[in-house]
């Protein structure tokens, strides 16, 4: 059997990968600016754990694993409540190796995640 591309076969494909290219900048740009939307809103309040929280997780996603740890470890300052962020953060210190940051981080939410849940139940 053999195989043979056409013109037209290879136009097909130069057409997907320019427009992966296209798509990866258009992300990127779309993260860059999130950051920086989420920046200034950081500078205009600097006691929301929920927006620290939202950069961490952009940074994240990003592959900044540092940046997500400063960030989160600043929403849990401002919010030690937050199971979200320790799972979050928890995640990040993993991906950097940091085992026992990590498993530490999980028991945190945990508990957070059970005492939330018990007071919830008292109330009722």
């Amino acid at each position: 059997m053999v195989m043979t591309f056409s013109a037209c076969d290879n136009a097909a494909d130069e057409s997907k990968n320019s427009l992966l290219s296209t798509g990866a900048k258009i992300g990127s740009a779309a993260v860059d600016g999130s950051i920086t939307e989420i920046s200034k809103a950081i500078k205009l309040d600097s006691t929301s754990a929920k927006v620290y929280a939202g950069r961490g997780a952009v940074k994240y996603a990003t592959g900044d694993n540092k940046g997500a740890i400063t960030d989160l470890t600043k929403a849990i300052e401002l919010n030690p409540k937050s199971a979200t962020a320790y799972s979050a953060r928890a995640t990040a210190k993993f991906t950097e190796g940091d085992i026992a940051g990590a498993v530490a981080d999980v028991i945190s939410a945990g508990k957070i995640m059970v005492f939330s849940s018990f007071s919830k139940e008292s109330e009722n």
